[in-house]
C-alpha cells in the first residue's frame, strides 16, 4: 500500500536525518552501535526483504564492485608487513551500512513528502546541521544540558580524552553526536556549500534571506565547533559568485545577482566586529573568541596567516622514508594512544596504511561515486556541486582524512529512484 504524502511526515522524518548525519552512539549501547550504523541495518533488510535482483539499482552494484576494491590494498599491506589493523576493512563494510542508511531514508522521504527533490533533500540536510548548531551553542553556555548530553553518548577513548581536555578549556562548542571536533567542522563546511547550491536557485525573496542567515549562522557558530567550517565557506562563497558561464572571473554581474548574500554578509561582518569593539571589548581576551576569530586576530595584529592548529598541522607532515612504505604501505593506521607516526593527516594516514596504492583505489572510489551521480542527473548545477564536493574533499585531506559520502549517497539514491519513477512512468503511457 503506497503512503500517505503530507507534511505530518517532515517532523520525525527530520529526526531520522538528524540521527543519520550525525551518528550518534547512546549509552548504555555499545559504542559502535550508532545511529547511522542502525538505520544502514534496516535500510539493508528493507532492500533483502523489497527488491527483486533484477530491480537492484546497476549505481548501487557498480558503487559496491569500486568500493571492494578497497580490500585488495589492505589486504596486501597486511600479509606483506604481517601486522593486522582492519581499519579500512572496517570502513569498507560501515560504507555499506552507511549508503542502506541513505537508501531507506531517502525511500521514505520519496513516499512519504510530495514532489522530494534535491532542494527538499539539501534543506533537511542544512536544517539538521542549523539545528545541530544551534544546540551546540545554547549547551554552550547552560553548561548542565552540555553535560547531559555527554551522559548520555558514547565516546571512543580519544575522543572523550580530548573532550575532557578541552571541556576544561572552555573554548569550544560541541554538538550531538560527532557535531565535534574535525568531524564538527565537516559537517558544517559541507552544509555551506549546500546552502551555496540553493543560493544560486533562490537569490531574492524571503526564502532567499533565510537561505542568507542560515549560511552565516552555520558559518558562525560552526567556527566555534572547528574552523574547518571555513573552508567550506569559503568554497561556498566561490561557488556561489562563480558566473553562470563558467567564466573564471568574479565578474559584476555576478556580484549584482548576489545582493542580498553581499549585503547580509557585510552588514553581519561589520556589525559583529563593531559589537565586540564597543559593546563587549573584554571579549577579544576571551579563549573561545580567541579560538574562533585566531586567524583574524592574528591579521589584525599585523601577523602571519597562520594558527596555532596549522602550525600544530606542519608538525604532522611526516613522509616515509622507504620505497615500500610509499607504495603498499606499512598496514598500520592507530596505534595505542593515538595515531601511527603521529600524523593525522589524510593522505599520509592512508599512505602509512596501503601506501599510494590503496590511497589511489581510495580516491577512485570517490571519482565513481560522483561519475555515477552526474550520469543520474545529468544537471550542470549538479554537475558544479559535484566539482566543488570533490574539491572539498581534497582540501579536507591535507588536515585529516575525510570523504562527503553521506551526503552522495543520499544524492545518489535520489538520483536512482527519480530515474526508476521516469521509467516506470513512461512504460505506463
Amino acid at each position: 500500500m503506497k503512503l500517505a504524502k503530507g507534511t505530518l511526515h517532515t517532523p520525525w522524518l527530520f529526526l531520522l536525518y538528524f540521527l543519520y548525519i550525525f551518528n550518534i552512539s547512546f549509552a548504555p549501547l555499545p559504542y559502535y552501535l550508532r545511529t547511522r550504523i542502525l538505520l544502514g541495518v534496516i535500510g539493508l533488510a528493507l532492500a533483502t526483504l523489497m527488491l527483486h535482483p533484477l530491480r537492484i539499482s546497476k549505481s548501487a552494484v557498480f558503487f559496491l564492485c569500486i568500493l571492494g576494491l578497497l580490500l585488495v590494498p589492505s589486504g596486501i599491506t597486511a600479509v606483506a608487513n604481517r601486522v593486522i589493523d582492519p581499519w579500512f576493512i572496517q570502513y569498507v563494510a560501515q560504507q555499506v551500512l552507511h549508503l542502506f542508511g541513505a537508501y531507506v531514508l531517502v525511500l521514505l522521504s520519496v513516499r512519504l513528502v510530495r514532489d522530494f527533490d534535491l532542494d527538499k533533500l539539501f534543506t533537511l540536510v542544512v536544517s539538521a546541521v542549523a539545528l545541530n548548531n544551534l544546540f551546540a551553542l545554547i549547551m554552550f553556555f547552560v553548561p548542565p544540558l552540555q553535560d547531559f548530553m555527554i551522559a548520555v553518548q558514547n565516546y571512543d577513548e580519544l575522543a572523550r580524552t580530548k573532550l575532557e581536555e578541552y571541556l576544561d578549556m572552555g573554548f569550544r562548542f560541541y554538538g550531538w553526536g560527532i557535531q565535534t571536533f574535525f568531524m564538527g567542522g565537516l559537517l558544517s563546511g559541507y552544509a555551506l556549500v549546500l546552502l551555496a547550491y540553493l543560493l544560486r536557485k533562490e537569490r531574492r525573496g524571503w526564502r532567499g534571506f533565510l537561505l542568507v542567515l542560515l549560511f552565516l549562522f552555520i558559518t558562525i557558530t560552526g567556527l566555534f565547533i572547528a574552523r574547518t567550517t571555513l573552508v567550506g565557506a569559503l568554497l561556498g562563497g566561490l561557488y556561489l559568485f562563480w558566473p553562470e558561464r563558467w567564466n573564471p572571473t568574479l565578474s559584476l554581474a555576478a556580484i549584482r545577482r548576489n545582493f542580498l548574500f553581499v549585503a547580509v554578509l557585510v552588514g553581519a561582518i561589520v556589525a559583529g566586529i563593531a559589537t565586540l569593539n564597543y559593546v563587549f571589548p573584554d571579549a577579544w581576551n576571551t579563549d573561545v573568541i580567541g579560538y574562533a576569530l585566531e586567524l583574524y586576530i592574528n591579521l589584525d595584529q599585523g601577523d602571519e596567516i597562520a594558527t596555532q592548529s596549522t602550525d600544530h598541522l606542519l608538525t604532522m607532515y611526516i613522509w616515509p622514508d622507504n620505497w615500500q612504505t610509499w607504495l603498499i604501505g606499512d598496514g598500520l593506521f592507530n596505534v595505542p594512544g593515538g595515531f601511527y607516526m603521529d600524523t593525522d593527516v589524510g593522505y599520509l594516514r592512508m599512505i602509512y596504511y596501503f601506501g599510494l596504492l590503496g590511497m589511489t583505489v581510495f580516491f577512485l572510489v570517490q571519482l565513481f561515486l560522483v561519475w555515477r551521480i552526474h550520469w543520474l542527473y545529468r544537471d550542470r548545477h549538479m554537475a558544479f556541486l559535484l566539482l566543488v564536493s570533490l574539491g572539498y574533499v581534497l582540501l579536507l585531506n591535507l588536515k585529516a582524512l575525510a570523504d562527503v559520502n553521506i551526503f552522495l549517497f543520499l544524492m545518489l539514491w535520489l538520483g536512482v529512484f527519480s530515474q526508476q519513477s521516469a521509467t516506470e512512468a513512461n512504460e505506463g503511457e
